[in-house]
């Protein structure tokens, strides 16, 4: 199986489903972050093109022990939109690497760059299979299943699946400490470390599936006909 994962800013797929990259990754799928954001606004003390360039360093470092491609967009923070070229990007992305399923987050919040993000994976999928959107690479037979993730903890994300994470849990943490500024930026932030943060998410979903710890996925009726086999591990 493929699976796309979009991630608004860096390390935003590893905290919301690092544990479910990492379960494809054991039985030997294709799993791919596609990042848009750079990352440019995490520190104060740090110039934003440094800063771009650290971020990008982290992630490629968390997509290598996660065994996953990165794809790096390389837009600034705040500038997240499904503008036309951004849309035909991610859209030549889906005709090359053939996903069966795309994970987006889910557009809840005032995270403005995740909005965007879940807007041009929406416009991307239906536009992958579209044979008059022409650019690179042959249309898809049909758009490839969209899941929302929970970026962070945002209230209002109700999910309709849950994945077991318990035996991928240290995966996941292994990739999130790559992501040193982005753990800095937690802490400046909200005062509590980023790995404690997304076990404690997952143990709360853990709760919910009757399992250790877990990661929770949202299907959406109105974005088409849902699967007839589960996709997620």
């Amino acid at each position: 199986m493929r699976v796309i994962a979009i991630a608004a800013r860096p390390g935003d797929a590893e905290f919301a489903a690092g544990g479910t990259m990492a379960r494809y990754r054991k039985r030997g799928d294709e799993v791919t972050i596609v990042t848009v954001a750079n990352g440019n606004s995490a520190l104060e003390d740090v110039p934003p093109r440094e800063l771009a360039s650290r971020r990008r360093a982290e992630a490629e470092t968390a997509a290598e022990r996660l065994g996953v491609d990165l794809i790096w967009m390389d837009h600034s923070d705040f500038a997240v939109q499904a503008d036309a070229v951004t849309r035909v990007k991610l859209v030549e992305t889906l005709r090359a690497r053939k996903p069966d399923l795309l994970l987006a987050p889910a557009p809840l919040g005032n995270i403005l760059d995740a909005s965007g993000a879940w807007d041009i994976a929406r416009a991307a999928a239906e536009m992958s299979a579209a044979p008059n959107v022409l650019c690179e690479g042959d249309p898809l037979p049909q758009p490839p299943v969209l899941l929302a993730y929970e970026r962070t903890w945002t209230a209002g994300f109700i999910p309709t699946e849950l994945v077991d994470i318990t035996n991928t849990l240290e995966a996941k943490h292994h990739a999130l400490d790559a992501h040193v500024s982005l753990a800095a930026s937690f802490r400046e932030s909200h005062g509590f470390e980023l790995g404690e943060a997304a076990e404690t998410v997952a143990a709360y979903r853990g709760l919910q599936a009757g399992v250790a710890f877990a990661e929770a996925f949202r299907a959406d009726s109105r974005l088409g006909p849902l699967p007839t086999r589960r996709l997620l591990p």
